[in-house]
């Protein structure tokens, strides 16, 4: 075992005998310059937006240097580049942009540039992931909500352990192979569960647009999603089958909405794509009096009509009485027509068509649009029928998808925890 000693700082405690503590501002420059002389309006330069930046790599993507806003954060070939906002910093969006082809870039205004002085860069980049650096980081984030940010003065002046050169290299090397490693499991698990996703979607599809029973005669609908249907199924527009409507959002400047209330009130964050059993939020009566709130009753189909990301035309059912703000979509069905179950299903099926129809920008999903959506109709019977083979089916898919991603988790979580280990010199290589 290897001579420890004191570091002198109490939330860093013992180090390695000949390792040394300094400050990040003194071993790599926060947000340094960049040369973009040789850059003209016209070239290809590597572009990173937030999305691009993943745990540990980066996805590379170029464009016009001119047409890129300047005020974008720089950086070069070999600078490590870090999330600085919530949630992107804790889930640890980092990346050494290496290879790039014009040697520089520009990326979210939401990064840190870190440029390794004195320092290995790859050991920099494993230490900036290590458990008391992210910990510290979140406790001096300021601003509100999901906007909070990373202060540029604490990275500056958190304490760094600094290993021997020889040693910096050994780790970085180290780490470089067993995170490789790492990195290949979960990502085979993440392939397996992508795959997984795929075979439920086609499972809900076929079901939905063709039934249970593969010998009856089939007629082509005319609706793309829909593609050929059993030729005795009816084909209905949704709004001829279901009352439609969305939600409001009561003043949040009046407490007297808001204060002691009862009744769950759902926002478009939470709909998730199967089932509502509570609410973040409630509302009082006379907030749903003074709003366009309505209570919904329970096995309603909900939607989300808004958002970039997942949000827009995810559905779910509830299993409460809600209202509802007014970037969601309710649909009460008449049982003696249409079953909740399968209207619902409909939706899972029709996820990336309606995505498709509005886009994949800011814009919303109509009620227009919904009303004018067709859907295909088998009687009642078979509409539980099909529903009840559909909560089968997704049910193990679900628990096949669940079983991966707690392998990913479990490997996620070593990943961090090696890192820990390594570079704050309780584990030795």
């Amino acid at each position: 075992m290897r001579e420890m000693k004191d570091s002198g700082i109490e939330w860093i405690g013992e180090i390695p005998s000949k390792w040394n503590i300094s400050k990040i501002k003194y071993i790599a420059d926060l947000d340094p310059s960049c040369d973009f002389t040789n850059i003209s309006a016209e070239d290809q330069i590597t572009y990173a937006p937030m999305e691009c930046i993943k745990q540990g790599f980066y996805e590379a993507r170029e464009a016009l240097y001119g047409a890129l806003p300047h005020s974008l954060t720089k950086f070069q070939n070999g600078d490590i580049v870090m999330a600085k906002v919530t949630p992107c910093f804790e889930n640890g969006n980092i990346a050494i942009m290496s290879e790039l082809p014009s040697g520089v870039g520009l990326g979210s205004s939401e990064l840190f540039v870190f440029r390794a002085k004195g320092i290995i860069a790859k050991y920099l980049f494993y230490w900036l992931q290590n458990y008391d650096f992210i910990q510290r980081a979140c406790a001096s984030m300021s601003g509100v909500g999901g906007l909070k940010r990373v202060s540029p003065f604490f990275c500056k002046n958190c304490e760094i352990h600094i290993p021997p050169h020889d040693e910096q290299h050994r780790i970085a090397d180290y780490l470089d192979r067993k995170c490789s490693q790492i990195d290949a499991i979960i990502a085979r698990q993440q392939e397996v569960i992508e795959k997984l996703k795929a075979y439920k979607l086609s499972v809900i599809t076929e079901a939905v647009t063709k039934g249970l029973n593969p010998n009856v005669p089939m007629k082509d609908s005319g609706v793309e999603w829909i593609g050929k249907k059993p030729e005795y199924w009816e084909l209905s527009h949704i709004g001829n089958l279901v009352e439609l409507g969305s939600g409001g959002t009561p003043d949040r400047k009046k407490p007297e909405y808001w204060e002691n209330g009862n009744i769950p009130w759902m926002s478009s964050g939470e709909i998730n794509d199967e089932y509502i059993y509570s609410t973040a939020e409630h509302i009082t009566e006379l907030g749903v009096q003074n709003s366009n709130a309505k209570i919904l009753p329970v096995n309603t189909v909900m939607l989300g009509l808004i958002g970039q990301g997942k949000t827009k035309g995810l559905t779910a059912i509830l299993k409460t009485e809600v209202c509802c703000n007014q970037n969601l979509a309710y649909m009460i069905t008449d049982e003696k027509y249409l079953h909740y179950r399968y209207l619902f299903y409909c939706f899972k099926a029709m996820y990336f068509y309606i995505r498709g129809l509005v886009g994949e920008s800011q814009a919303g999903i109509y009620s227009y649009l919904l009303k004018k959506l067709h859907i295909p109709i088998p009687d009642i019977e078979q509409q539980i029928r099909i529903s009840d083979y559909l909560d089968t089916k997704c049910k193990a898919i679900k628990s096949s998808i669940n079983k991966r991603e707690r392998i990913i988790e479990k490997f996620t979580d070593y990943k961090k925890s090696l890192i820990y280990e390594i570079v704050t010199g309780k584990k030795e290589v």
